[in-house]
C-alpha cells in the first residue's frame, strides 16, 4: 500500500539505488551489531545465576530477583533486534535491503547508517508514530 507524504522542508529521498560500498558498509555494521547482541545475551544470561544461599537476607532475594528480572526484560529486547537484524540481513538476500515496506521508496542512508535495520523510510516511521502513539516498529 502506497503511503502519501505530507509536505516536508525535507527532500525526497534518493531513488537511486545504495551503492556496493554502501551496501558493504551498511551490511558489515549489521554483522557487527549482531555479533554485539550476542555479547550481551551472553552477559545478561550469565548474570541470571544466583549464589544465594537459604536463609539470606530477604532483600538480597529481593534485589537478586529485580536483577533477574531486569535481565530477562534486557534479553527480549535484544532477542528484538536480533530479529530484526536477521530480517534486514535476509533483505540482503533477497535485494530488498533499504527499502521501506510501506511506501516502498528507498530508505534515506543516513537513517540505515543510524539504524540498519530499520524498515521504513523516515516519513512513513513518522506517520505511523503520530497515528499511533507508542509505534517502537524502526
Amino acid at each position: 500500500m502506497a503511503q502519501k507524504h505530507s509536505k516536508t522542508s525535507r527532500p525526497a529521498p534518493s531513488q537511486e539505488p545504495l551503492t556496493k560500498e554502501e551496501l558493504d558498509f551498511l551490511h558489515d555494521l549489521l554483522l557487527k551489531e549482531r555479533g554485539n547482541i550476542l555479547n550481551r545475551i551472553r552477559r545478561y544470561s550469565d548474570a541470571r545465576t544466583t549464589t544465594r544461599q537459604a536463609g539470606e537476607e530477604m532483600a538480597d532475594v529481593g534485589s537478586d530477583n529485580f536483577i533477574r528480572e531486569t535481565n530477562l526484560s534486557m534479553i527480549g529486547d535484544e532477542a528484538e533486534r536480533m530479529r530484526m537484524i536477521d530480517t534486514a540481513l535476509q533483505n540482503f538476500q533477497n535485494n530488498t535491503y533499504g527499502i521501506c515496506q510501506e511506501c516502498g521508496r528507498r530508505i534515506g542512508i543516513a537513517r540505515l547508517k543510524a539504524k540498519p535495520y530499520a524498515r521504513y523510510c523516515i516519513d512513513c516511521k513518522e506517520s505511523h508514530e503520530a497515528q499511533e502513539p507508542g509505534f517502537r516498529h524502526v
